[in-house]
């Protein structure tokens, strides 16, 4: 794995916890830890993009917060910020997992 996308897999796993613990206990959302999530996950699209492999580490980082934000969102209202970024948050890593052919 490249230097930066270890690097941005340390800071991503830092959010962790800013990003899960409110949805957790309060189905709220972290908007300043949001916002730092998607500006290095847009990073990691832009390295990733075209190669063949990804490191497992960070791949497993993504799907646990993907997974942990979607669980959450099925208990809040379509309208709450929560269950609009658990969307946001599947369109992200959709695109870092997998260079869709209908993207092109």
């Amino acid at each position: 794995m490249n230097d930066r996308l270890r690097e941005i897999t340390e800071e991503i796993n830092l959010l962790t916890t800013d990003i899960l613990v409110p949805a957790r206990t309060s189905k709220s959302k972290n908007d300043e830890a949001f916002t730092k999530l998607y500006v290095l996950l847009d990073e990691v699209k832009h390295i990733v993009k075209g190669t063949d492999m990804i490191n497992r580490e960070l791949a497993g980082l993504l799907f646990f917060i993907y997974t942990s934000i979607s669980a959450e969102a099925k208990h809040v209202d379509y309208t709450n910020p929560l269950f609009i970024e658990a969307g946001r948050l599947e369109d992200y890593v959709n695109k870092i997992l997998w260079d869709s052919p209908f993207g092109r």
